[in-house]
């Protein structure tokens, strides 16, 4: 289960902007992860609850954007999106392809509450 750690490692993030920017309380997080990763998204949701128990973010709403896999044909250059499992070009059905997106993942923001100065 992948999802912990990934979990983990937001809440690091998240954690970590909030105190460089006195947020006292974080509302959303806002997190975008490719497919290639092969996150469930109820196993991380699931994780999310747990992890922010305790945390500024205890009532954080978590939004999840799930980026599809993209490919690009390193022999015609034609540029498309993996459906199945079919590594091959639909244009040329060359197999030296390149994936250019949907294989990161990021905090793409957080919404919350500053502290009173």
């Amino acid at each position: 289960m992948h999802e912990i750690a990934m979990v983990n490692d937001v809440f690091r993030i998240i954690l970590g902007v909030a105190a460089g920017n006195r947020i006292s309380r974080i509302d959303t997080v806002n997190v975008v992860i490719g497919e290639y990763l092969q996150v469930k998204p109820s196993l991380f949701e699931f994780a999310f609850v747990a992890a922010r128990e305790g945390t500024i973010a205890s009532e954080a709403k978590l939004n999840l954007e799930v980026r599809p896999v993209s490919l690009q044909c390193l022999v015609c250059g034609h540029r498309f999106l993996l459906k199945e499992t079919r590594y091959e070009c639909p244009q040329c059905l060359g197999i030296k392809l390149d994936i250019v997106d949907g294989k990161d993942m990021f905090v793409k923001s957080i919404e919350g509450e500053q502290a009173d100065s």
